[in-house]
């Protein structure tokens, strides 16, 4: 008969040891897996969501303004943009996306850990993206104005607006997490954000939920993170950390989704008109 020999505790140990080892490393995948499916669904949402603010701008030549995020899915107005006012959208405390003042669900308008987008948008753009009036062959001073002036003509095109001059000073200011202006509304050229849609990605802090109730962080988050919070009313500026992907503790993981106020008039056919 062949001799029979017992595991030592040593040997048990070890096999534990490379047991919880794999365990561990499958853990890590699976969790990364999924963090990167979420990061996916949340990209594809955005794109349906600019999408929409697109075909909106198209047809009512404004921007959408913020729905009031405070509100439960089912309460009355859910959704539904906080009309603009004679400044254009100045309620935008709590704003989050209008859904269904754009024609989506709410599901569209979350991100992939189910919370609902931020959204803000330049407060004067709730009342005009119209710029089929301005001329860019105008030879008139660069002067920040509310509108393009009508009746502009070939033969004095020192009256007609230059683009440039509708664009100053609306939007909004973007920066990276050090501090750098990457989108600037009030220099010249004026390249100001349109709007700004911010999912806090994983760590979750200062978005939304579907109860109205404004979901914590799971991490400490810094003064700059904490800009892109949707409870604060319509800031100087706004952050986008993605730019540089800044290593070390001031990087935060905010998804945002921020075209310029001319990238979304051009895609709504409302640009500068050409002779």
């Amino acid at each position: 008969m062949r001799n029979s020999r017992a595991f030592t505790l040593v040997e048990v140990l070890v096999v534990l040891v490379i047991f919880g080892l794999v365990i561990a490393m499958a853990a890590a995948i699976t969790r990364g897996l999924a963090a990167s499916q979420k990061r996916s669904i949340t990209a594809t949402r955005l794109s349906t969501v600019d999408a929409a603010i697109v075909q909106f701008v198209a047809v009512r030549k404004r921007m959408p303004c913020p729905a009031d995020g405070t509100l439960a899915s089912a309460a009355n107005n859910a959704g539904v943009e906080v009309a603009p006012d004679v400044n254009g959208c100045s309620a935008q405390a709590n704003g989050v996306v209008p859904w269904v003042s754009l024609g989506l669900t709410e599901t569209d308008a979350t991100d992939g850990w189910e919370r609902r987008f931020t959204y803000r948008t330049g407060q004067s753009l709730g009342l005009t993206m119209d710029m089929s009036q301005c001329d860019p062959a105008s030879t008139a001073a660069v002067v920040a104005t509310a509108s393009c002036v009508t009746g502009c003509t070939s033969a004095n095109l020192a009256a007609c607006t230059a683009p440039q001059s509708f664009l100053l000073n609306k939007g909004l200011q973007v920066q990276n997490v050090a501090g750098a202006i990457v989108m600037n509304p009030a220099a010249l050229p004026a390249t100001g954000a349109a709007y700004v849609l911010i999912s806090p990605g994983e760590t979750g802090g200062g978005a939304y939920l579907n109860t109205g109730v404004l979901g914590a962080t799971t991490t400490t988050d810094g003064n700059e993170e904490k800009k892109n919070y949707a409870n604060l009313a319509l800031l100087g500026y706004y952050v986008d950390d993605s730019i540089n992907d800044i290593a070390g503790a001031t990087h935060f993981d905010d998804i945002v989704s921020r075209p310029s106020v001319l990238t979304v008039i051009n895609k709504a056919a409302l640009g500068p008109r050409s002779h």
